[in-house]
């Protein structure tokens, strides 16, 4: 059976999906929704969608799901919008501006019996999938220590940015948050992030460093930046028994020997591919792998990273 999706908001992240729809032989994107008549037309042209338009209520004919890549401020809007009119829905990160926002989308959702996921693409990337079962299977041992650094040279801006202060602790935390929860299968207790906006034209948060503590006593920490000269993307998890290293999105090393290795491109491809499929599989009545409720220990987490960022020290979960 083939399910019908919808689109809200056509920019780079909405092609990401169309690519992924047209790799799959049971999901069509049938229409292409953005505030910009002129870049909704483009896309559907781009993507071969029947339909193109600024609005949801104007769809000529019922969908079977909505993937809503709308600016933050608008998730919650578009989200509600598509539960309202008995559509599963998936909804890409930040999955809210906050963490009311996304409880009340839930609990929409679960009021009508929709399907409710969100776009954490990396609990879907190969790589990742692999991590987490052999972390699973003890690999690790227990986990003692999570080290990420994210580094870009990156002066460009978006309006949308000004929507949120915490920008780039919404936009890349938000990832980095969730990943570590569903790897190690845990919730974070506590958080302590420092911040400052050095080249954001708006003012919000664009370079950060951030401390959790884990129920498990594991820790982690991560440093976010756009103002590096140096561009790098790397994450390693220290357990009692092993270290496994993830250059991202390339490969995963155990104590240093690569075990696990694809093209950064295969990678992605195959990680939105495979959330795609978790979100038709989960409006014919599978489990989810994003399943909205799955990522609230993260957004929790988020939300307090984002208060201790801007002023409020550290913040238990």
């Amino acid at each position: 059976m083939t399910r019908s999706l919808a689109i809200i908001g056509t920019g780079r992240i909405a092609h990401e999906h169309a690519a992924a729809a047209r790799a799959l032989d049971d999901v069509k994107i049938v229409a292409a929704i953005d505030f910009d008549p002129a870049v909704a037309q483009a896309f559907a042209e781009q993507w071969d969608c029947p339909w193109w338009g600024t609005a949801l209520d104007d769809l000529p004919g019922p969908v079977d799901g909505v993937i809503v890549s709308s600016p933050t401020a608008l998730h919650r809007d578009h989200a509600l919008d598509a539960i309202e009119r008995g559509c599963a829905v998936l909804v890409e990160k930040p999955f809210a501006r906050d963490l009311s926002e996304a409880k009340e989308m839930i609990a929409a959702a679960e009021r009508r019996n929709v399907v409710i996921t969100g776009g954490q693409v990396l609990r879907f990337l190969p790589m990742f999938a692999w991590a987490r079962q052999a972390i699973s299977d003890g690999i690790l041992g227990l986990p003692v220590q999570a080290i990420e650094r994210r580094l870009v040279d990156r002066a460009d801006n978006f309006p949308w940015w000004s929507e949120l202060p915490a920008f780039l602790i919404s936009h890349w935390g938000s990832h980095s948050i969730d990943l570590l929860c569903d790897l190690l299968n845990d919730r974070p207790d506590e958080v302590y992030c420092q911040a400052d906006s050095v080249r954001s034209a708006f003012g919000v948060v664009d370079d950060f460093s951030m401390q959790l503590k884990f129920k498990s006593g594991a820790r982690a920490t991560s440093a976010m930046s756009f103002s590096s000269r140096h561009a790098v993307h790397d994450l390693v998890l220290i357990g009692t028994d092993a270290t496994l290293t993830f250059d991202c999105y390339r490969s995963v090393a155990q104590n240093g020997e690569i075990v696990f290795e694809l093209p950064e491109d295969e990678m992605l491809a195959r990680g939105f591919q495979a959330q795609l499929a978790d979100f038709v599989a989960a409006i014919g009545g599978a489990p989810s792998l994003a399943s909205a409720r799955s990522l609230l220990p993260g957004l929790a987490a988020l939300d307090a990273a984002e208060r201790s960022a801007l002023g409020a020290g550290a913040v238990r979960v």
